[in-house]
């Protein structure tokens, strides 16, 4: 390093020195830094000040400028922990500094800090680049667009001869490429063809991806578990359709019960169930269920449930009453009679709550098996120190829903208005779970693609 001071005046109260320092590298090239300070330094002080911006010249000196100077070898310099300190922070004390003084370039931008803080992209050629995903708001303009058609089917299921799925992915496809060009639209960008097909791309994959893969084989069966037996009460009550929600008692006879030809019908009288004594009910119930088509035993089984709800009201014990009635229907009479709904409504049978000793043990035993899973998950990640992941609450929900099954599944057996909340509630249930799902992955994907990130 070279010692000799080369002083010049800047003002008349402070002056600013320069001083070189030189390296030489293993290949023998030689390096000379030009060093600018407000004092004279020594080996070590100008070693430290070469590593800041700003008493450091940017530009290297031609060693051929430099026979004069006395030089020695330095060391490598190390590296320093502190941060480099900025031109703009440089406060002389009196005096301006050099004419020779520049400062350091600005290193560039963090494109995905800009792109979580929902800024403008980097300045590129000069020149400002729009970038996608300047606003979050206009972000969500193409997931919801390409959400609208596949919900739309969802809701409708139309029979139109072609797979749902692929209905359902090339709908989302549209959205998507048209919810591109809107966002480009308002975010005031040129509307770029590529980047419209390119989200058209992303949408209809996704839709496809999400429907035949993680919402049967991740979101269902989590859903399945967070609702418990909650979930499959609501779920029975859907498959059970008129047979809960009726609440008529009367019935016409299947048409296999007319007189055969020639005999003539003039008039057909309805049966009121309610109007029949229970050993009379019992036989004629038998009778109508084997004559009955399978388009006509939907209607006579709500009539038989809303007869069996009548009598049961007064009985003093609704459920044990209607448990007894469906068992002395006869296991042939019971699958006549209820069909492909026979399993759900025993299901709500079995589930409702009658009060029995019995009934209260389960109830007691369920509730502190889910609940000590979920006290034990989150006490345990706890002391692990790792992320829970929402298992703790996954528990804790279903542990609620499996202690509400009991008396939901009860309203819903003797009330037809609660039957029919319950099914609207698992129709509705089953149509948002999946979409939230799909809108979240659209949201994802389309972040995705705006990044630069592979997608599919």
């Amino acid at each position: 390093m070279a010692d000799d001071a080369q002083a010049q005046p800047q003002a008349q109260e402070q002056n600013f020195y320069r001083q070189y320092l030189q390296s030489t590298a293993p290949d023998g090239s030689t390096t000379i830094r030009e060093i600018v300070s407000p004092s004279l330094l020594d080996h070590d002080a100008a070693v430290a000040a070469e590593k800041q911006a700003g008493y450091t010249f940017q530009n290297f000196v031609d060693p051929a400028k430099m026979s004069g100077v006395q030089t020695t070898a330095t060391p490598p310099a190390q590296a320093q922990p502190e941060a480099p300190l900025l031109p703009s922070e440089v406060v002389p004390t009196s005096g301006a500094a050099p004419s020779s003084y520049t400062a350091a370039p600005v290193p560039p931008p963090d494109r995905f800090a800009e792109w979580r803080a929902g800024m403008p992209d980097a300045v590129a050629g000069g020149q400002p680049v729009a970038a996608p995903g300047s606003s979050p708001w206009l972000n969500m303009i193409p997931p919801a667009m390409a959400m609208v058609g596949p919900l739309a089917l969802s809701i409708a299921q139309p029979e139109i001869g072609i797979p749902m799925w692929l209905a359902s992915g090339a709908l989302a496809a549209g959205g998507g490429g048209a919810g591109e060009a809107v966002r480009e639209k308002l975010a005031g960008e040129e509307l770029s063809a590529r980047n419209i097909a390119t989200q058209g791309a992303v949408s209809g994959l996704t839709d496809i991806g999400m429907s035949q893969v993680v919402i049967p084989y991740a979101v269902n069966p989590a859903t399945k578990f967070v609702t418990g037996k909650l979930g499959r009460v609501l779920n029975a009550a859907e498959d059970l359709g008129p047979v809960l929600t009726s609440e008529g008692t009367t019935v016409t006879p299947p048409a296999a019960s007319f007189p055969a030809p020639p005999v003539r019908v003039t008039g057909v009288h309805a049966i009121d169930l309610a109007a029949q004594s229970p050993e009379t009910l019992q036989t004629g119930i038998q009778a109508l269920a084997k004559q009955a088509t399978a388009e006509e035993r939907p209607a006579i089984a709500a009539a038989w449930v809303s007869t069996m709800r009548q009598r049961a009201a007064n009985s003093g014990d609704p459920i044990t009453y209607m448990r007894a009635a469906y068992d002395s229907l006869g296991e042939e009479t019971q699958a006549a009679l209820f069909g492909g709904q026979q399993g759900a409504y025993e299901r709500m049978l079995q589930t409702a709550w009658s009060g029995a000793p019995g009934e209260l043990s389960e109830l007691v035993k369920s509730a502190g098996t889910t609940g000590g899973i979920s006290t034990g998950a989150h006490y345990g990640a706890r002391y692990l120190g790792v992320p829970a992941l929402g298992m703790p609450t996954a528990t804790g929900i279903r542990t609620a829903a499996d202690l509400t099954a009991p008396f939901a599944a009860r309203q819903m057996l003797v009330s037809p208005g609660a039957a029919r909340f319950g099914a609207g509630l698992s129709r509705v249930g089953g149509i948002a779970a999946p979409a939230a799902s799909n809108l979240a992955a659209q949201s994802v994907a389309e972040r995705a693609r705006q990044a630069g990130l592979p997608t599919f």
